[in-house]
């Protein structure tokens, strides 16, 4: 017992307190600096989500229940130290709750209505997907990884384990530059690639327009000019659009559509180096580069920083050639009986509903295009319906829906309204933590003020 006396008395004394709230205050000062240079997310998993950090919540909470229980037998004049004590307690419970099983994410709704019913994280993940004829897909591998966290050397690589692929990732790179080539390709999977410029006397314009695949749908804004190319196509009448069409004789075709109109005011087919003639503000389209079946590779610059231009990307190996995967990109892999697609995601959970946009309203400020406001009106589980705007959230089923921001063309159409969702399992603790120290508190000073209520 006189042991047991001496680890509490240590436990509870105030050289480790000091020593306590002294590592505390480094690691917080640390993870400002890093969360300054670089951003939350780096922060988190270098500092908030460290061993340090762990091991210091974890000495700070047994210091406090060492406080508490040097003070046995407890007397009435104990009870604001107390409730003070635990109250903490209860925040550091809470906000390991959070830590450990909270979900921060985002949720992307097409203005098109259709359901989204997943969150997408910061986390991320290697899939793989099988498939015998390049149309249907089955996820075949999935694992959580952390190239923050732990990145790859290529000294250790790592190994992509799923049966008849053989792909390793050599090197991963958090903060990289894409520079994107496009080359002609001999698989027959391959989607086409269209490489133009518009231009009149006052702006030229440079763009490429490259198919994943055959049934892909690519478009690109140029100021009021919508240009788009291949998959499933629905006039857009709020811009001006060059529409490119591929025959099956590989022959590239064209039709310009003013805005506001449904019919063509022109058509025809086009060559590379061919020049197509707008009339729209004297723009003309010429037609660079044209591959019926191309192929996308990349060059990467890696930075020390993140930056709105820099992705996390991975330097991956795969039937003897080298290439670059980015974060929310894929890689095909042709196989002599199969296609795989080795996928480098962000996690998606589980909302456990669906949600979906019925209409979004933007309020610029005046003579500008630049929002001052903007709210969604969604549909959710059902046939319910919310407003979410930037200062009223939608609470359903412990999940908080925030109105983040907004996807846009250089045109100015709206493609879709993103949520910001929070679900802090934590929450109620930290709200009675709240309210328990202050209570301690209170209680401190009452206690001062009338000192023969606490005898």
């Amino acid at each position: 017992m006189t042991y047991l006396r001496k680890a509490i008395k240590v436990l509870a004394s105030v050289k480790l307190a000091v020593f306590i709230i002294s590592l505390l205050g480094v690691l917080i000062s640390v993870g400002t600096v890093i969360e300054s240079k670089y951003d939350a997310w780096t922060a988190k998993n270098w500092v908030y989500a460290s061993g340090w950090m762990y091991f210091a919540m974890g000495s700070l909470a047994v210091s406090l229940i060492a406080v508490i229980v040097d003070r046995w037998p407890w007397r009435p004049r104990h009870l604001a130290f107390i409730l003070a004590h635990v109250g903490i307690l209860f925040l550091l419970y809470g906000s390991f709750l959070t830590l450990v099983h909270g979900i921060d994410g985002t949720i992307q709704l097409p203005k098109d209505q259709s359901p989204v019913k997943d969150i997408t994280t910061q986390e991320t993940e290697i899939n793989v997907y099988r498939s015998f004829d390049g149309a249907d897909y089955e996820k075949i591998y999935s694992e959580t990884v952390n190239f923050l966290k732990n990145p790859v050397r290529p000294e250790r690589p790592f190994l992509v384990k799923s049966k008849g692929l053989d792909f390793e990732i050599l090197k991963s790179i958090s903060y990289s530059l894409p520079q994107q080539k496009i080359e002609f390709s001999t698989q027959p999977q391959s989607g086409a690639a269209l490489r133009f410029q518009l231009s009149n006397q006052n702006v030229s314009e440079i763009e490429w327009l490259y198919q994943r695949n055959v049934f892909d749908k690519v478009e690109k804004s140029v100021g009021p000019v919508l240009v788009s190319f291949g998959g499933l196509w629905e006039r857009n009448p709020d811009v001006h659009e060059i529409r490119f069409k591929m025959k099956a004789d590989a022959t590239l075709y064209y039709e310009l559509y003013r805005k506001n109109e449904f019919k063509p005011q022109a058509q025809g087919r086009v060559t590379e180096g061919g020049l197509i003639k707008t009339n729209w503000m004297g723009l003309e389209c010429r037609i660079l580069r044209f591959y019926p079946k191309a192929m996308q590779t990349f060059n990467i610059q890696p930075k020390e920083h993140p930056t709105p231009s820099t992705l996390p990307s991975l330097q991956v190996r795969y039937n003897g050639q080298e290439s670059y995967l980015f974060l929310n990109d894929y890689i095909k892999v042709f196989t002599k009986d199969r296609v795989y697609l080795v996928a480098y995601q962000n996690r998606r959970l589980p909302l456990g509903f669906e949600i979906s946009l019925l209409n979004f309203k933007k309020t610029d400020y005046p003579g500008t295009r630049k929002a001052m406001g903007y709210e969604s009106q969604v549909q959710y589980d059902g046939h319910n319906q919310a407003l979410i705007s930037m200062n009223e959230p939608l609470k359903y089923k412990d999940f908080y829906f925030y109105q983040a921001s907004f996807e846009e063309t250089g045109s100015g159409f709206i493609r879709s309204s993103i949520l910001s969702v929070n679900h802090d399992p934590g929450r109620a603790w930290k709200y009675v933590g709240c309210f328990v120290m202050c209570a301690g508190i209170i209680l401190l000073f009452f206690f001062r003020k009338y000192p023969f209520l606490s005898t």
